[in-house]
């Protein structure tokens, strides 16, 4: 397959990392498949943007519309000239004209930095930040009363970069928009100023500038309504994005029972802002280390309360705001039929069609997903003989399938170079991509490979990683030293032989330790050491810490805390120590059933150390596979049991989930195994729902940022 090979221009390893976060260009090993970085330099043009806002099936008028510039200066941030918790960066203010559609409009000026005067505004002289808006109170009744104001009604939408909105910008604002919005966003707001926020530079901003590509996926925003399905494609290959377009139309029916009356006092108000329990700040991205969240007064701080406390503290909470909605007549439909076990919002990306070299279905069987530094979702299938390793942008548009031998039971690793892993059983090799230049090296293993993992280099400003897998024969880890950019393939170095019968999981630690699951009641520990260490072999050396039996996931938090599944006990289990010294925490192992915890398999944690893990025992009351989740204080923050626990997902949603990423947005992501001799064809994404956290893995070991938020 012909197309283009474009070179990326990088500077000395000082500067990679910048390069890499601001114009990542990506191609494919069929038809080249593409996906560029959205550009962070601001631009000068002008023209007017606008909108319209409708509360339910009724135009508001009178209400004050701010268009605002999103915080440069963290997560949460506000105009940086106030205090730490500073208030929004407002752009311009408008109000909702009394005709029949609640119009609004801004002025954009070509010149940047010009000064704000009404509702005309210009970009910033230096920075290019996204652009939002909000429209606050009004008359929500349509009696054209400029007296009533209900000061609970709050709508949000995004128009974009600074830079990229012009006289074609146009939002429909609904509750509809504004829960697809705050869903996708959720982890960049802070509830105490009502201001969005991240680092202005690299990661942080482009992971917040991911999250315009989510909201689509979840509403038409020029027109306010919630998106059913729809197909992004990429070279010849397809995807078929599938929203929870329910859970999304029933958020915005229950917002709306507050927005459609005179005042905020309404009885529909009161309950769901008695009911819209705040989250416990600790596990939360916790703008400004606030102590505390109070009680909500409008409907964007209810509906991050309930986004981000999906359970609402009780069954009851939850069962009251979903009576909320309306019997008959709702504004939004198709809407749930019933209350959910959480406010989660999931979004399946399936494919059926064929790529790469080998003919390869772009997803089949998917074992393992990685993240890269611009956000792109990177899969190791294990289609027998012909899987690919694919990737979809943060969209869901492929951008990037090569065959990768087939069989991979793990893999989609990142190394500090750009470089993608890929572990073929089928052949028994691993596979190294180069996306920028669209070629292949493949390294033999004795047996076929099992994991994969890459580190950020030896430390001391070696930020080369190298890469270590173990396999399906034998109980060894092996390691390819410097193997991010070996110009030729080399022997693997066997530096242990004592891992375990089934090493499923390998993870490296910011102290330069390798961690590996045993599939039996140990994990392992292996780190460089002299002659005569314990298990010394070939430069390393391994200790073996007890733990209960059949260890499968593996996650690391960045204070070298571990954590394991245990498939057969169905529980986690927590080590903390250092060195040698390592010790099941009090408390640990879990309880069966916290969180809905049942044969837990892929790990991951967030930005504040909140433990994610994928169930793959089907839960006996609704027969749903479910995710769980768990603070590191072990609280669970999902419904506990076996018979209601868990984030329940039907089987379009969730199949036999075998691992788990969050990235950089907050989003999570699932690959799904299916069920034996049914491979399944989609990947899952519970979006907005973890803290952020920096990625891929690899960097963040080099950068001192492994673990923590971006």
């Amino acid at each position: 397959m012909n197309g283009k090979h474009f070179a990326q221009r990088l500077g000395t390893k000082r500067n990679f990392l910048a390069a890499l976060a601001a114009s990542a260009i990506f191609t494919s090993g069929c038809s080249n498949m593409m996906s560029t970085a959205p550009t962070l330099t601001a631009q000068s043009s002008g023209g007017q943007l606008s909108g319209t806002v409708h509360g339910g099936s009724q135009p508001v008028a009178f209400s004050t519309v701010t268009l605002y510039y999103a915080g440069e200066s963290g997560i949460g941030s506000g105009d940086p000239s106030g205090i730490a918790s500073g208030p929004p960066i407002v752009a311009a203010v408008t109000t909702s004209a009394d005709d029949g559609n609640g119009s609004f409009s801004f002025q954009k000026s070509a010149t940047n930095g010009q000064t704000t005067s009404g509702n005309t505004f210009s970009c910033p002289a230096s920075g290019d930040p996204l652009v939002y808006v909000v429209a606050r109170g009004g008359n929500t009744l349509n009696s054209h009363d400029s007296s009533v104001n209900n000061s609970a009604a709050a709508f949000l939408a995004v128009f974009g970069l600074c830079s990229q909105i012009n006289a074609s910008s146009r939002v429909s604002m609904t509750e509809v928009t504004t829960v697809a919005s705050m869903v996708a966003m959720q982890q960049y707001f802070n509830p105490v100023t009502e201001s969005f926020g991240a680092d202005g530079i690299l990661v942080g901003k482009t992971a917040m500038t991911n999250t315009l590509a989510t909201i689509s996926n979840l509403a038409n925003v020029a027109t306010g309504t919630a998106v059913t399905s729809k197909v992004v494609s990429g070279s010849g290959v397809s995807v078929t994005v599938t929203p929870q377009t329910s859970k999304v139309n029933a958020l915005a029916n229950i917002i709306a029972s507050c927005v459609n009356n005179a005042t905020s006092s309404a009885t529909p108000c009161t309950t769901l802002f008695s009911n819209a329990t705040p989250p416990d700040t600790a596990v939360t991205s916790r703008p400004y280390r606030t102590p505390a969240f109070s009680q909500a007064t409008d409907v964007l701080q209810a509906l991050y309360y309930m986004l981000t406390n999906p359970t609402n503290g009780s069954q009851a909470n939850l069962q009251n705001l979903y009576n909320l909605i309306p019997a008959v007549g709702s504004a939004f439909q198709p809407t749930l039929a019933a209350a959910p076990t959480d406010w989660t919002v999931a979004i399946s990306y399936s494919s059926t069609g064929t790529c790469g070299t080998g003919g390869g279905n772009f997803i089949n069987q998917p074992e393992e997903l990685n993240i890269d530094l611009s956000g792109n979702v990177w899969i190791a299938n294990g289609q027998s003989t012909t899987g690919n390793l694919s990737a979809i942008s943060s969209s869901g548009v492929p951008v990037a399938c090569t065959s990768g031998g087939g069989g991979a039971r793990g893999g989609a690793v990142v190394d500090t170079a750009g470089n993608v892993w890929y572990a073929s059983q089928s052949t028994n090799t691993l596979l190294r991509y180069n996306p920028n230049s669209n070629s292949t090296l493949q390294f033999s293993t004795a047996a076929a490979p099992l994991a994969v993992f890459a580190d950020g280099g030896n430390g001391s400003g070696d930020t080369v990683s190298n890469i270590y897998f173990t396999t399906s024969s034998g109980t060894s880890l092996y390691m390819i030293p410097h193997g991010a950019s070996a110009s030729v393939a080399t022997t693997p170095v066997q530096i242990s032989t004592v891992v375990g019968p089934n090493p499923i999981r390998i993870m490296a630690g910011k102290d330069l330790s390798i961690w590996v699951t045993s599939g039996s009641n140990f994990v392992s520990r292996v780190v460089a050491a002299a002659s005569g260490a314990p298990n010394y072999l070939n430069g390393y050396s391994t200790t073996q810490f007890p733990i209960d039996t059949n260890a499968y996931g593996l996650a690391l938090n960045n204070t070298g805390t571990f954590v394991s599944s245990n498939s057969a006990n169905n529980e986690i289990s927590l080590l903390t120590g250092s060195g040698t010294n390592y010790s099941m925490q009090t408390g640990w192992p879990t309880a069966a059933g916290l969180a809905g915890i049942s044969q837990p398999t892929g790990m991951a944690v967030d930005g504040r150390s909140n433990i994610w893990t994928v169930n793959t025992a089907p839960n006996s009351g609704s027969g749903l596979a479910s995710l769980s989740e768990v603070s590191v204080a072990g609280v669970a923050l999902f419904p506990s049991g076996t018979v209601s626990g868990g984030l329940q997902l039907d089987p379009s949603y969730l199949s036999v989930g075998r691992s788990i990423v969050i990235d950089q947005s907050g989003n999570v992501w699932i690959a799904n195994e299916g069920p034996s001799g049914t491979p399944a064809n989609f990947i899952t994404e519970i979006v907005g729902a973890a803290v952020p956290v920096y990625q891929p893995f690899a960097w963040g070991l080099a950068n001192g940022r492994f673990q923590n938020m971006p």
